[in-house]
């Protein structure tokens, strides 16, 4: 049996075909929906966000290519991370689905997969939305001369006030987290791992300064850190409680946690000779 030599090209790969299809849809001044971007190119929805992590992946790889591209549709996309928000900000929720994130913004689950590939990418753009890291950014810059003290004191309140208007939404990011590690991932990096390596570098230049001695530095952010974990973990009801018992939470008294954490508890063991004795 003798094999005809074809001139057939090749069949294109997935990818291609989902840009191919989204180039002709360009081309005849259509939309492009994940959903008929994915028909066209005979593949799924799960498909396309399987190679390009959403709509918003598949323009940016248009875009790359020289071909004008729509403006992603933000407004949709901000709807759904301001119901989620909203959602998370409640006190005593629980897991947290993608049906009622896209029934609380009026929208259909489809949209949300046309925006977002899975609740952890929601999940990252909401803790995106509330990470501390440009206030903590700005206090630092403003307090860049002043005094290892009081330079302290104006991160741990800014901090902690950032954190006590968003406790609730926290505590849910946080208890959605466990779903998957990969969500734990997202809430870690956006709400402290941005903020610790500005709290170390400014650290280890007050160390260069002579003002603070060297420790671990990862300690010394989960000391300014503490209280303002405290309260995502009891609320604020059961601080302000402590609080009329006579227990000041360390987050409502930021100058004396700070003085805690600069001089310890030990006692000073060079006694001095011109104190007065104390009376027993």
């Amino acid at each position: 049996m003798v094999v005809k030599p074809t001139n057939a090209e090749p069949a294109p790969s997935t990818r291609e075909a989902i840009l191919c299809a989204a180039r002709r849809r360009l081309a005849a001044g259509e939309e492009l929906p994940i959903g008929a971007v994915a028909a066209e190119a005979g593949v799924s929805r799960q498909t396309v966000h399987a190679h390009f992590g959403g709509a918003k992946g598949l323009l940016a790889e248009l875009a790359a290519e020289g071909l004008a591209v729509p403006a992603p549709d933000e407004p949709t996309r901000e709807r759904l991370i301001d119901a989620a928000v909203r959602i998370l900000s409640q006190p005593g929720g629980g897991l947290v689905s993608i049906e009622a994130i896209a029934a609380e913004a009026g929208l259909t689950k489809g949209a949300f997969y046309h925006h977002f590939a899975d609740r952890g990418e929601l999940f990252r753009a909401v803790a995106q939305r509330i990470s501390p890291i440009a206030e903590l950014q700005a206090c630092l810059e403003a307090n860049e001369d002043a005094p290892a003290r009081e330079s302290l004191v104006a991160m741990a309140r800014t901090y902690y006030d950032f954190i006590r208007a968003r406790a609730d939404l926290v505590r849910n990011l946080a208890v959605n987290s466990t779903v998957d590690p990969e969500y734990t991932q997202v809430v870690m990096s956006e709400i402290v791992g941005k903020g610790a390596p500005l709290i170390f570098a400014w650290y280890v230049s007050r160390v260069g300064r002579g003002e603070l001695r060297p420790i671990n530095p990862a300690l010394m952010v989960q000391m300014l850190l503490g209280p303002a974990f405290m309260l995502v973990v009891m609320g604020t009801e059961m601080l302000d409680e402590m609080a009329r018992r006579g227990i000041q939470p360390a987050i409502q008294d930021p100058e004396a946690y700070v003085d805690l954490v600069l001089q310890g508890i030990a006692a000073d063991p060079t006694p001095d000779p011109n104190a007065r004795p104390a009376i027993s």
